[in-house]
């Protein structure tokens, strides 16, 4: 899904409350699990929630693009403790836009670091104190990233006016096209939207910066499919980057070709009818020419950076 309705399932360890501030821990896998458990229960017990993600085994620059991307999609903006090896990667990770995409930045050993090197205020801690250092990482991110209300006005970081619009819960969809070869493309979307009932139109938008959009702005059909409750992971098939996102996944063709995951809440087959540029995403208005819907199902939501499923009262 692309920003400022993105959805992703990178593989992560988490501890904690759901809602509560998060902490991403940044460091090779078997450290995090072997020598930061105490930190890890320290932060939980101080209302953190601390979640680890899992860049062994990636190249460089790949890990670097991972996690600027884990922080960009995350529910709310994070802090970071990292392990000195892994500082500069943070840096990069950060470069332009720290205050963006991180409320404060701990670098567990090392050289001392200046602020602008992140972008977001910094703490150089010696690792190997206990209880000191718990307690100083504690300290820090209550001064640096304290639980409160955050405010967007016209002008400030885009993370605020991200989590501002997380606000409003979604359901999830599933955006499909063929390319020029006739091959399936597919994307993870909640923007999606009704526009109009006369004509039958509806739209979702893309960022322009997906690897997929000059497939869908050369294409003169494509379906929006509404997932339900047990389609969640094909949502997360379909938000990570893969070479075949429907080698697992059912689907069939109607009369355009574009792919209708089979099953689904609702399927509607469109014609491409406008393409509207409109900030750093493109607009795409579909003519419906068919859809089908199951009335007997529940629909997969998402709400805060996280999927979620309605409640009866």
């Amino acid at each position: 899904m692309s920003s400022p309705f993105a959805i992703d399932e990178p593989d992560l360890e988490s501890w904690g409350e759901a809602d509560d501030p998060l902490v991403v821990l940044v460091g090779p896998r078997e450290r995090l699990s072997a020598d930061w458990r105490a930190s890890v229960r320290a932060l939980v017990e101080a209302g953190r929630r601390v979640v680890a993600p899992d860049l062994d085994g990636l190249e460089p620059a790949r890990a670097t693009a991972a996690l600027r991307r884990l922080l960009t999609e995350m529910s709310s903006r994070p802090s970071i403790l990292c392990a000195a090896e892994s500082r500069d990667r943070v840096v990069q990770a950060l470069s332009g836009a720290g205050p963006s995409l991180a409320a404060a930045v701990i670098v567990a050993g090392g050289e001392a670091v200046e602020t602008e090197a992140f972008g977001a205020p910094v703490l150089v801690v010696a690792p190997d104190q206990g209880e000191a250092f718990d307690t100083a990482v504690v300290g820090f991110l209550e001064k640096a990233a304290p639980r409160e209300a955050l405010v967007y006005h016209s002008g400030s970081d885009a993370r605020t006016l991200r989590d501002a619009l997380g606000c409003f819960a979604t359901g999830v969809t599933v955006v499909t096209t063929r390319d020029g070869e006739g091959l399936p493309v597919g994307l993870t979307a909640n923007s999606f939207s009704a526009v109009s009932l006369d004509p039958p139109l509806i739209l979702f938008c893309l960022a322009k910066s997906s690897s997929n959009l000059d497939r869908f702005r050369a294409a003169e059909h494509f379906a929006i499919n509404v997932l339900h409750i047990g389609q969640q992971p094909t949502s997360g098939v379909f938000a990570r980057s893969t070479e075949d996102r429907f080698q697992d996944v059912a689907w069939e063709a109607w009369d355009t070709g574009a792919p209708i995951l089979s099953g689904a809440l609702a399927s509607f087959e469109c014609a491409t009818h406008e393409v509207v540029e409109a900030g750093d995403h493109l607009v795409f208005i579909g003519r419906v020419l068919r859809a089908r819907f199951e009335p007997r199902r529940d629909p997969l939501l998402y709400f805060r950076g996280k999927y979620r499923r309605l409640h009866f009262a």
